[in-house]
């Protein structure tokens, strides 16, 4: 099988070294696989960071190639540019962010099916923003979230339970560039609103086996407004009553802000009730995410920064709805 790997990279200038590193050091035949690297016009040293990567690959004899662009224009239109600039028919897109399995291609080619949706493994060891998203993950996707997991076939009937996204996805160049979204606004909820419009024509297949491992911000200024900005990605899909998410991170959040600060004005003592009653909440999520007495500090620490910092991102998402920005 032949494939073309896309790797779309903005401001990574050390991880993109260790995800190119991964890709041309895959245990599969040399000749059978390119990789295309997009540098979404990032401001670091990403593009010499690639360009020295490209050395590497052509010294091993690994096809490499990559596609500059000017100027930063998101991550749809950096995959869409990249699909259009490859070799072959089977597409293989990984986040810069992401190393992946020496075996990962391999096992593409013996599992033998497209469109396959990835597995993201978190080392949870590296830091407590890894630990964290872990554990959070881990209670809302039990049942398809770790290094193994029953492979799973996603359809239109349980597309909102099954976890999924770009960061790891092989699919055929055809199926991926007719599924492409009509607004390439980097507020769009892009990976979601592209696989919704794939399993109208075909059903994806989630798979344990095609791993990499995801390295998460360890920055807490990087963490934070990571969060803020899935906010508007967030609200794009799931601004839609019939959707569980909706009411659980959109709708109730939004009504226990308004209706805190109505209380602070029309009675001190019931604010003072009701915000006792929140830090219970908190501290109940807290015990239900956790496995130990660590984690519930961790959680205690971090729930209230990363919940604040979504919530910002929804209210600007609902804004920007208002306004029709896109």
């Amino acid at each position: 099988m032949k494939i073309s790997i896309i790797v779309p990279v903005y401001n990574e200038e050390n991880l993109i070294v260790k995800c190119l590193e991964a890709l041309i050091n895959q245990n599969y035949p040399k000749e059978d696989y390119e990789i295309i690297a997009v540098n979404d016009g990032s401001t670091d040293n990403t593009l010499e960071a690639i360009e020295g990567k490209g050395e590497e690959a052509k010294e091993k004899s690994i096809e490499m190639k990559m596609v500059n662009l000017k100027k930063n224009q998101g991550r749809v239109i950096a995959r869409e540019i990249g699909a259009k600039n490859v070799k072959y028919d089977n597409l293989l897109f990984i986040d810069s962010r992401c190393i992946a399995d020496s075996n990962i291609l391999k096992n593409i080619e013996n599992i033998n099916y497209q469109p396959i949706v990835g597995n993201p493994v978190m080392d949870f060891k590296k830091s407590v923003f890894d630990r964290f998203g872990w554990l959070m993950r881990k209670k809302l996707y039990s049942l398809y979230f770790g290094e193994n997991f029953e492979h799973v076939y996603i359809t239109k009937d349980n597309f909102d339970k099954i976890p999924k996204g770009t960061t790891i996805f092989f699919c055929d160049k055809e199926l991926f560039l007719s599924s492409q979204l009509e607004n390439k606004s980097k507020d769009v909820s892009d990976d979601t609103k592209l696989f919704w419009n794939i399993v109208q024509k075909k059903k994806m297949l989630k798979h344990p086996d095609v791993r990499i491992t995801y390295l998460s911000r360890t920055s807490l200024k990087k963490e934070i407004k990571h969060i803020f900005q899935r906010g508007p990605k967030f609200v794009d899909y799931y601004l839609n009553f019939k959707k569980k998410f909706f009411w659980i991170f959109i709708f109730c959040p939004i009504a226990a802000l308004i209706f805190t600060i109505a209380l602070i004005f029309i009675n001190l003592t019931y604010f003072l009730y009701w915000f006792g009653f929140l830090i219970l909440i908190w501290i109940f999520i807290s015990v239900w995410l956790a496995e130990n007495i660590k984690d519930f500090f961790v959680i205690s620490a971090l729930l209230p920064i990363a919940g604040f910092s979504f919530e910002c991102g929804i209210l600007k998402g609902l804004v920007l709805k208002l306004l029709r920005k896109y």
